[in-house]
């Protein structure tokens, strides 16, 4: 077998580092906006607050998908998820 045919063991690398911001009355949904580009106007004061940036290298919350935030953002300028309660649990 070629070895161009095996897949890569790493994942690959996040296409951009994303803002992530938590909205406040619903705190498992989360907005990530590519850093280079504009806020949109929905995420105010009010209903959102900044969560942290995401770089390539950092480990994505539960519910993010590299993909779909790609084409989110392709079509929408941002990518919305939610954390659910079983992925945001830790294994004691």
């Amino acid at each position: 077998m070629s070895m161009s045919l095996l897949a890569s063991a790493r994942p690959s690398a996040r296409e951009c580092t994303y803002n992530l911001f938590r909205n406040r009355p619903r705190p498992e949904l989360l907005c990530a906006v590519p850093e280079h580009w504009p806020v949109p106007r929905f995420l105010d004061l009010e209903g959102w607050t900044f969560e942290r940036p995401l770089h390539d290298a950092d480990i994505a919350p539960a519910g993010f998908e590299d993909r779909a935030a790609s084409v989110g953002v392709r079509f929408n300028g941002f990518y919305l998820f939610q954390v659910t309660a079983w992925q945001g649990k830790v294994a004691a």
